[in-house]
């Protein structure tokens, strides 16, 4: 499969990365001199991006000025053969160039034609540029993170780009899929708006059956309890205990078995209710040890807990490395550069520990064009 990539930053460039994991062939298409703005964004390693590098792992580049005829002509060429077309511009933009969705699609009625924007191709917001910031507040997930009168908080990642990469790879797929059938292309129309507001899940539905605007909790479920970090000696860990169950091991494990039979914790929602409380009595009971005493008490439990870890512990976590999820790509002029993994794990697919490494700007220029009988 052939992807041609005109995306920039991370959501576009996400989506076809992920396609590229899975095996598509990518050709990153930027503008002459400048490249992918990504390219200028730190962290830098003798000079070159590292965040770049980790989302443009793999693929191929070619540089071409869409505005001018020899260049057009190259791009069109290359939709001849594409499967897939993938853009992140505002809305409009595609169009403005002469290719969007009406004059693509009759002219090459297989290719699919995937678009990961701020706001979408239709609504009153349609034209308007959007980072991963903004939608992260329009979207109400910075409302529900943080503590209590806390400061408006950002996730800790882009999730607001990530999650556009992901449902545009998804869109894709269930396109490819269509065309397998049909033989005919679809358009794909992603807003990262609209994905914020898929992921908020448990917050719409305590709105629309309350009638209560969801707030920030800190690091605490909104509906299960106890499901939340807890302090023990000498530091914190999380413990999820999601049912009757769990909760009653969990009891007996921190050597509480009064907390099960107390009326104020008898069922999820008194627990949930009286979270403040149970979590003073929690707490208590991890007072007496560290944390690596109750992480092997409680999981031995059957309980589902874990550390905290800082980026450095989660890359050098055991089950991390088994599962191959830190990958190396080894760049010319930089040498081996440690980056996530692929999470999509296939039967009878292989997931090497190393990948290509991303092109520089425009570097497979001469061989894309002797393929498409240009050069």
């Amino acid at each position: 499969m052939l992807v041609l990539d005109l995306t920039r930053v991370l959501a576009g460039p996400y989506c076809t990365m992920v396609l590229a994991d899975l095996g598509a062939r990518v050709i990153k298409i930027e503008p002459p001199g400048v490249g992918d703005d990504s390219r200028h964004i730190g962290p830098f390693l003798k000079g070159k991006s590292a965040y770049f590098m980790s989302i443009n792992r793999g693929k191929e580049s070619i540089a071409l000025d869409l505005k001018g005829p020899a260049d057009r002509a190259i791009f069109e060429r290359l939709l001849g053969v594409a499967d897939v077309l993938v853009e992140n511009y505002r809305g409009g933009t595609m169009e403005k160039l002469g290719y969007g969705w009406d004059d693509l699609h009759p002219r090459f009625p297989r290719l699919i034609y995937a678009a990961a924007s701020g706001f979408g191709h239709t609504g009153p917001y349609r034209t308007r540029a959007a980072y991963d910031m903004v939608v992260q507040g329009m979207g109400g997930i910075m409302s529900l993170t943080g503590h209590p009168g806390s400061p408006p908080t950002r996730v800790g990642t882009s999730v607001g780009d990530i999650t556009a990469g992901l449902f545009t790879a998804i869109g894709i797929n269930a396109a490819l899929v269509e065309r397998a059938r049909t033989g005919v292309g679809r358009k794909v129309d992603v807003a990262m708006l609209d994905c914020q507001v898929a992921i908020l899940e448990n917050a719409i539905a305590r709105y629309v059956s309350t009638g209560q605007v969801p707030g920030p909790l800190g690091a605490r479920h909104p509906s299960i309890t106890p499901f939340e970090a807890f302090r023990t000696a000498d530091g914190w860990m999380i413990i999820a205990a999601g049912n009757d169950g769990l909760f009653r091991k969990l009891a007996d494990a921190l050597g509480r078995p009064d907390l099960a039979a107390d009326p104020l914790f008898a069922s999820n929602e008194l627990r949930t209710r009286n979270a403040a409380a149970l979590k003073t009595e929690i707490e208590q009971a991890l007072a007496s040890a560290g944390t690596a005493h109750w992480l092997e008490v409680v999981d031995a439990a059957g309980v589902p807990c874990g550390p905290i870890n800082d980026v450095a512990q989660a890359l050098a976590d055991p089950q991390v490395a088994t599962r191959n999820m830190v990958v190396t790509a080894d760049d010319p002029e930089i040498g081996p550069l440690r980056m996530a993994g692929n999470p999509i794990k296939l039967s009878g697919v292989t997931d090497p520990p190393t990948r290509r490494p991303a092109p520089a700007l425009d570097a497979d220029r001469a061989a894309i064009l002797a393929e498409l009988g240009l050069a």
